[in-house]
Formats: C-alpha cells, sequence, structure tokens
C-alpha cells in the first residue's frame, strides 16, 4: 500500500516576522485559505486515507501540527526530540512503516511548499509511486524550472526513459550560480530538486544501510511503535545518535539507482520573501501587497499587513512586512538575510 510521509519539523525563519515560534511557516495560509500543511494533507486525500499519514515534526511544535492534520491518528505525528536534518527523519519514518507494512511504498512531501495545479500534482505522483513499484528505485519529482533561478537544487536527467514518465538522474547540482543556472535553463534536460520523494520503504532502507549504516544501526534500537509507552525513549536514543545530514546529501547524490519524474504543477517552495512575489500576484505598478496597504509612488515592493496598514512613499524594491509583533524592512535582493535578524534575536532570547 501506499504511506504519505510529511516533514513539518521546519521553522521557516526566512519568513520572519510572518513565521514565528509559535506560528511556522508550514501553518501559514500562504497562496490559499488554509494551512500549507493542511493543504498539503488534504491534497493527497483522494488516493491515500488519514490513517496511512505520518507526519514527522520537532517536538515542540508537536501538538501545534497534530492540530492540523485533521484524520490523521495522534500517535502519527512525531516529534522528534532534535533535528537532524531530513535523512534520519525519513529513515525512522521507513522504519515505522516497514514493520506496519513490509511492502509499503512512501511518499515524502514537505509541509510547507505552495502547489497551484493539484490535479497536475497527483498525475505527477501516480507516476512516480508506479515507477517506485515497478523499478524499486528511489524515485524524485524534478519540477520543470521556468526560470534561471539559484536558490534551488538542480537535477539532471538522462534523455531514455527507464519507465513510462520516468528517466534516469546523471547528477544533482546544490544551487548553482546564475550563469549556471541560465545554461541549465538553455541546455534543457534540467529539473529543480522539488524535495518529494517516493520508494519502497524497504529499498530506501536498503539505501540506509550501503550509505549511512551508522543511522542504520541506531534504527535497531527502535523496536516500539508510535503510541507504545518505550517510544518516545528509544527515538530520543536513535537522534543522540545519529548525526545530522540531509537525504540529498546522504542518500540521492550517492545512490547509483535514482530516477526522475519530470513534472510541472505550479510549485514554489516559498523559501523567502522573495518568493512571495510569485505567489501574491503583483498589481500594476509591480509590487505584490497581501493585507492592507497604502501606496504612493511605490513600485516592485513585497509588502505584508497584519492587524494595521502598511503605508510607503516613494519606495521600491523592498520587502515591507508589518505584524502586531514586529516589523520587517529590507531590499528584496536581501531577503533571503532574513536568517541573519532570526540569529541575532535567538542571541537576545526574543525567539
Amino acid at each position: 500500500m501506499t504511506h504519505i510521509v510529511i516533514l513539518a519539523g521546519g521553522w521557516g525563519v526566512r519568513l520572519w516576522p510572518m513565521s514565528t515560534r509559535s506560528r511556522p511557516k508550514q501553518l501559514l495560509s500562504i497562496g490559499g485559505d488554509t494551512s500549507l500543511l493542511a493543504r498539503t494533507l488534504a491534497r493527497v486525500a483522494p488516493i491515500v486515507p488519514p490513517e496511512r499519514v505520518l507526519a514527522v515534526t520537532s517536538a515542540l511544535l508537536r501538538d501545534l501540527m497534530a492540530g492540523e492534520l485533521t484524520g490523521v491518528p495522534d500517535a502519527r505525528v512525531i516529534g522528534e526530540p532534535v533535528g537532524k536534518n531530513t535523512a534520519p527523519a525519513i529513515a525512522l519514518a521507513a522504519h515505522i512503516l516497514v514493520r506496519e507494512d513490509p511492502d509499503a511504498v512512501m511518499v515524502v512531501l514537505p509541509a510547507d511548499h505552495v502547489i497551484g495545479d493539484d490535479e497536475a500534482f497527483l498525475e505527477a505522483l501516480e507516476r512516480a509511486i508506479e515507477a517506485a513499484s515497478k523499478e524499486n528505485a528511489l524515485v524524485t519529482l524534478g519540477v520543470v524550472p521556468t526560470r534561471p533561478e539559484t536558490e534551488y537544487g538542480y537535477i539532471e536527467a538522462g534523455s531514455a526513459a527507464v519507465t513510462e514518465g520516468a528517466l534516469v538522474v546523471r547528477r544533482f547540482t546544490e544551487k548553482p550560480d546564475a550563469e549556471a543556472a541560465q545554461r541549465f535553463l538553455d541546455k534543457g534536460g534540467y529539473y529543480w530538486n522539488s524535495g518529494m520523494f517516493v520508494w519502497r520503504a524497504k529499498r530506501f532502507l536498503e539505501a540506509v544501510t550501503d550509505l549511512l549504516p551508522d543511522v542504520a544501526e541506531a534504527l535497531d534500537g527502535v523496536m516500539a511503535s508510535p503510541g507504545d509507552a518505550a517510544f518516545e525513549s528509544q527515538i530520543a536514543e536513535y537522534y543522540d545518535s545519529v548525526s545530522a545530514i540531509s537525504v540529498d546529501y546522504g542518500i540521492m547524490e550517492r545512490s547509483e539507482d535514482v530516477i526522475v519524474v519530470p513534472s510541472d504543477f505550479g510549485w514554489d517552495d516559498v523559501g523567502a520573501w522573495s518568493a512571495l512575489g510569485r505567489v501574491w500576484e503583483p498589481g500594476k505598478d509591480g509590487s505584490s501587497v497581501s493585507g492592507e496597504a497604502v501606496l504612493v509612488d511605490t513600485t516592485d515592493c513585497i509588502i505584508r499587513a497584519e492587524g494595521g496598514v502598511v503605508a510607503a512613499i516613494g519606495v521600491s524594491d523592498l520587502v515591507i512586512v508589518h505584524t502586531p509583533e514586529a516589523t520587517l524592512v529590507c531590499p528584496r535582493e536581501r531577503a533571503r538575510d532574513v536568517r541573519q535578524i532570526v540569529d541575532e534575536m535567538k542571541r537576545r532570547g526574543k525567539w
């Protein structure tokens, strides 16, 4: 059977001050009326019931996330005692699923991405599920690029189909410079790395054993199931003994058995304020506005107003965000640096 694993442990610090410790990015209603997390769950409802959904999040966020995951059994929302990036989280989920269903096919989805075309997404996902089942390979969804984006990873695919709708992965490239990104776009055969994966859980654990043996060894100590009395202490020991590493670096870039399903479903990882200019449709002055704003001679800005009005005169290319707790102003080109503000707030004990 097919199972869904939702990764919901991030804080979305680059979307501060809209994203905070009490309301992280995946709980924001960006590009829709419900939270990104709720939409992630609703999006897969046509093919997988909530009882076969497993969510992995921070222990500090577990109750918040569980409240958004309608129909998902409480025990299936797992709180990590400490974040160790995506590889240990996905390996733990695969370990749990194999114990429940030895033939489980697992779909791994981030909780905080925007997808514009749910129908096209499900079509791509079904192709990936079929490919993972038929080829017993590690499958990733690659998004057809629409611009020379330097903040995404890229997947280079071969030209020959492995199976219908799926291509062999030649290599991964992490966040290229502008020149390389434009070259990828011009050449074709390159796709954005969406961070969405499909594979047989057992096949993924074989890759973990081969490429991350310390993680595989630590998983042997997790014998309890979610909801059992011993489960929390066992995963605490597991996380204490593994190193932090992403599934891209730890598994995907090192495996020789990876295929990609090219997809086009209006995807954006909404990784920083600059991305909101793509989600909130710009007006005639080029500014993207959410909330109430009064703009005079103001162009090409990204503006978010919560609990008040943002007024701007004679400015351009700025990010202006006002919430009841804080206000952010920065050039659009520095939007990715908002993390530095959060780092300073942590140092001052304000985060």
